[in-house]
């Protein structure tokens, strides 16, 4: 790796450990995150931390001799505190809303992390970081009038302060200029602005930091859908059956310690019957990411009084378990949201010799190979065609599975790829599964301007109520790969 993407890819790295977060899309929706005591709170915290940790010399050393832009470093401390904060809510309660007690918590990580790697790293991050988002977004609009680009309604929402600063050391650096366009001043992108979009995208793409923004808007999405599992069941209509054909597949029987992972809100844990197979000589351990959805999921344990049931908030890829504790490991529609191959690693160790190993989750399909479809989703796919790529999918195919399954060491693996409906029926409830839940074609929309990636969500929508009148219900369904995999742990 280049010394510079090194250098940066461990500073992502510190901030990752330390817990803390740059990535102000988090807090977009800042009305609905924080209350506005909370809110001046830390602005007022951000503007402190700036005057006491950033002296004259400091300023000198990060600065250089270019202008002092005075707003840069209380903005940089403010949106990070903003950003950690709700990635904070999200690990403790599975929300987004942030209270006092967080947002302390938050302001105490990143003062953490200054004292121990220095402010100038913070900063450093954020500079690039902002530096992407104005001359990303110069790019995409070919321009932007002076006054929407300082007010930053088109491409950084959740500033809270006139990126006028931004502005002026565009210009004075040579990235930025502003130009008479039809009689209106707008800020365009330099020669020299264009080549380092290209050295910054590049940075980012190596050290990471474009997955990790990924992944947070994702969760940002999908802690906003209040029936996640609802909306799936009505799209696939089949979804419950699959979930039982799962238990049987992977043999569960009473008295087994188990361990499902992506438990959700308990619809293979409960409705699905895993928990009622196992029974009370038996034990059944349920994990989720998300806080949100493991409390919907306690509410039906206390409603059924299955004392051999345990939840808890957890990742595939990092299980708190010892060594050879269960039985099985399984799971239903989790391991597309993994890193595969560490999830399985985790998997086969928390298993005991002979045990079982087995999910239940839907493969690649060519959805625009479907008609209306393709229509449907056009500005998405015009999007991959602009960087001369198909839409990229984190979905995979039948083999890739089954490739993970053998290198793990796993032995007698058996699968099976059948096919269940996929009904395109509400448009809204549509658009808000497959790319607020589901995540597809995250590649396409997180890196555009944040009005943009609005704008096209929006569109999505109504584009959605035309289809729906143009094909036919039937014509509206995709009968999508799914696949059941099982391995013995040797």
């Amino acid at each position: 790796m280049d010394p510079v993407y090194q250098v940066l890819t461990d500073k992502l790295k510190q901030l990752k450990v330390s817990g803390i977060v740059i990535n102000p899309w988090l807090a977009v929706h800042s009305s609905k995150c924080f209350t506005p005591h909370v809110l001046e709170f830390l602005r007022i915290e951000a503007d402190n931390l700036a005057g006491l940790i950033l002296s004259d010399a400091q300023k000198m050393q990060y600065f250089n001799y270019l202008p002092n832009p005075a707003n840069f470093p209380k903005a940089a401390l403010c949106e990070t505190f903003m950003s950690t904060a709700v990635f904070i809510a999200h690990e403790k309660t599975g929300d987004l809303f942030v209270d006092e007690d967080i947002a302390r918590e938050a302001i105490l990580r990143v003062i953490g992390y200054c004292n121990t790697h220095g402010i100038s790293n913070l900063l450093h991050l954020y500079q690039i970081t902002t530096i992407y988002d104005n001359l990303n977004a110069l790019v995409y609009y070919n321009g932007i009038p002076e006054q929407i680009f300082i007010s930053g309604d088109w491409h950084r929402p959740w500033a809270k302060h006139f990126l006028n600063d931004d502005l002026k050391m565009g210009v004075f650096t040579g990235l930025m200029e502003v130009v008479d366009q039809n009689g209106e001043r707008c800020v365009q992108i330099t020669p020299k602005g264009t080549e380092n979009l290209q050295l910054i995208r590049q940075m980012l793409e190596a050290a990471g930091y474009f997955a990790e923004r990924m992944s947070l808007q994702h969760i940002s999405q999908f802690n906003r859908l209040e029936e996640y599992e609802k909306l799936a069941e009505e799209i696939f209509p089949e979804f419950m059956q699959l979930r039982k054909r799962l238990i049987d597949f992977t043999g569960i029987r009473a008295g087994m310690k188990v361990l499902e992972l992506g438990s959700g809100t308990g619809l293979l844990t409960f409705e699905a019957g895993l928990a009622d197979r196992i029974g009370l000589n038996g034990k059944l351990v349920c994990i989720d990411p998300s806080a949100k959805m493991i409390n919907r999921a306690r509410a039906k344990l206390e409603a059924e009084e299955k004392n051999w049931v345990e939840l808890g908030v957890g990742v595939a890829e990092e299980l708190p378990f010892e060594d050879d504790r269960f039985d099985a490991v399984i799971g239903c529609a989790f391991l597309h949201f993994t890193n595969r191959e560490t999830a399985l690693r985790e998997m086969r160790r928390v298993t005991r010799s002979g045990g079982i190993i087995g999910s239940f989750h839907p493969l690649a399909c060519a959805f625009n190979s479907f008609p209306f479809f393709s229509e449907w989703f056009a500005r998405i796919f015009e999007l991959a065609s602009k960087r001369r790529e198909q839409p990229k999918n984190f979905l995979f195919g039948p083999e890739e599975c089954l490739a993970s399954f053998t290198e793990t060491g796993l032995i007698k693996i058996e699968h099976q790829e059948p096919f269940s409906p996929m009904v395109f029926r509400d448009p809204d409830k549509v658009i808000k599964h497959i790319i607020h839940g589901l995540g597809l074609y995250q590649e396409e929309l997180a890196n555009l301007p944040w009005k943009a990636r609005e704008e096209i969500m929006n569109g999505l929508k109504e584009r959605g109520i035309s289809i729906c009148r143009k094909y036919s219900e039937e014509e509206r369904i995709i009968y999508q790969p799914v696949q059941f995999i099982k391995g013995i742990v040797p």
